[in-house]
């Protein structure tokens, strides 16, 4: 058996908040990771901060990009085990995924049609736990449609393992010797 880990957050962007409003859920945004100190997650999302026209796949850190800018982000981080089968499976779809990265875009629409109770499914357009659940159809425990999926269902993967819940730069502080200095303002 190996392990593959889901990221819940929420940062504190504008965007996030406008969607806690409609989810009243703590997180509202997931990424994917092979490893559990996290060095790199998978997901969808901005990839420069202050450009949110500029979204699609993209490889996150708690160290870098959009959560340095939030260390307080709530996160959530789920260990689920998955078969050797199902382990390589999802490394070969994130691995192409990185390859082709410039062909993804933010499946924004698809989070509108979702608030309507309509799925949208766009070949090569993701939203966060799209994309995530997209990987986990790999496996035999998750066979959900992805284009419905928000990144609370995930606390319901049988046989996972919360393996932390706080802040992000908690985790950091847990998992290296350079924790994100403390910001003079709140963010949230």
């Amino acid at each position: 058996m190996r392990n593959v880990y889901i990221i819940l957050s929420q940062t504190g962007t504008l965007f996030s908040r406008l969607i806690a409003l409609y989810t009243r859920d703590p997180y509202n945004h997931a990424s994917f990771a092979f490893e559990s100190s996290l060095p790199i997650m998978y997901s969808f999302g901005r990839r420069r901060r202050y450009n949110m026209l500029d979204c699609g796949f993209v490889q996150e850190s708690f160290t870098s990009g959009m959560f340095a800018f939030f260390p307080n982000a709530r996160c959530c981080v789920l260990e689920i085990p998955v078969t050797q089968a199902e382990y390589d499976a999802m490394q070969d779809v994130v691995n192409f995924f990185c390859q082709n990265y410039k062909q993804y875009r933010y499946n924004l629409l698809g989070v509108f049609s979702y608030i309507f109770g309509k799925g949208l499914v766009r070949k090569d357009y993701y939203f966060c736990s799209q994309f995530v659940s997209y990987l986990l159809n790999q496996a035999s425990f998750w066979k959900c449609d992805p284009e419905f999926t928000r990144p609370i269902d995930f606390l319901s993967i049988p046989h996972r393992r919360v393996i932390f819940e706080g802040r992000v730069r908690e985790f950091i502080a847990l998992h290296s010797a350079k924790p994100v200095p403390q910001r003079a303002t709140p963010i949230f």
